[in-house]
């Protein structure tokens, strides 16, 4: 806990941890190590609870209180994606929102224009990272690389097709994934992005855009989106398409840049001998490292020009999607400015 910003996140992990409210504070109490132990946060320091494991209990009455007082509870699996998300039913011009977006999703031209604008805006923040990677390092060929992917942006915008768009993409996804396998350390392993590698890179990769599509999700529905009707990825039934596109936006800045963080720093995710999975300590450790992130790291947005958190940067960005999406209007993509 600490720092400014919303939401400002509660992490449960120990197991057998028992959460209630009382006399208007969290009470979180557990046995560690043979003895007990028992945290009190006040309700006004928190605006969500993410539960890393699953042998942590919670009172009907806890969950009510919470959600009376705006309080997100997020219940994640081990490999960090979301099982629940538990959240007060207050979303904005719900209904008028999500008329225009299944209009736009299913008009052609419509859903090109939202899928250029995504893709267009994920493409730059690549290409930004590996600027700033260059500055930082003085190595020519990482401004080298970061020219070519904003060529694929540049084309991106003339695309007649979303297929198109994935091809570029993908085109601009191997040349950044390769900077960056470059650029890590080798005992990392890192050779791309490959959602089954074991290697840490990857592990941390996937369970921090788990963590990602829980918050933006959060800032979708809280402006009247629809989460599972998306503009790039297949619909599918049950598949949140609309959190994968707007986390698009959001993957460099919030997610690359702290993993590479992590580990360049010598940092390694520990294993549970026994699962293969990273351990409980572990999980702990990357929700609280990436909820900080998000809370604290202040970035310039190109799209507006406003210097703010990334938290308050994806609440702003989906509020400036629906209303694009409500008027018909050029949805102006989240773009991390090189400093």
């Amino acid at each position: 806990m600490g720092g400014d910003g919303a939401p400002r996140v509660l992490v449960v992990s120990a197991r057998g941890a028992r959460l209630r409210v009382h006399r208007g504070a969290i009470v979180v109490e557990s046995v560690d190590g043979g003895g007990r132990s028992r945290s009190v946060v006040p309700i006004a320091e928190v605006d969500r609870i993410v539960i890393v494991t699953s042998q942590v209990s919670i009172t009907s009455s806890a969950v009510r209180r919470l959600a009376r007082l705006g309080i997100d509870i997020l219940f994640l699996d081990a490999r960090g994606n979301p099982v629940v998300t538990l959240t007060p039913p207050w979303v904005s011009r719900t209904s008028e929102t999500r008329i225009a977006q299944y209009r736009a999703a299913t008009d052609p031209s419509s859903r090109l224009a939202v899928a250029k604008s995504i893709v267009y805006g994920k493409m730059l923040n690549q290409a930004g990272f590996l600027r700033s990677l260059a500055l930082e390092r003085g190595e020519a060929w990482l401004r080298d690389e970061a020219e070519r992917i904003e060529e694929y942006a540049r084309r991106a915008l003339g695309e007649d097709s979303v297929d198109r768009l994935r091809v570029l993409e993908a085109h601009a996804a191997r040349r950044y994934w390769g900077a960056l396998a470059a650029l890590l350390p080798g005992d990392v392993g890192f050779q791309g992005r490959n959602h089954d590698s074991p290697d840490p890179m990857n592990t941390i990769l996937n369970y921090l855009y788990a963590l990602l599509y829980a918050w933006v999700h959060r800032y979708l529905v809280m402006y009247g989106l629809d989460p599972y009707v998306g503009f790039i990825h297949a619909d599918r039934s049950g598949r949140p398409t609309l959190v994968y596109d707007f986390a698009e936006l959001f993957r460099v800045s919030a997610v690359d840049r702290l993993a590479y963080k992590l580990l360049a720093g010598g940092w390694r995710p520990v294993r549970d001998p026994q699962t293969g999975l990273m351990d409980a300590e572990t999980r702990s450790r990357l929700v609280a490292e990436y909820a900080r992130w998000v809370r604290e790291r202040v970035v310039r947005d190109g799209a507006t020009g406003k210097s703010d958190t990334l938290e308050r940067h994806m609440a702003r960005h989906a509020r400036l999607l629906a209303q694009a999406v409500r008027s018909g209007s050029m949805y102006a993509p989240f773009r991390e400015a090189v400093r």
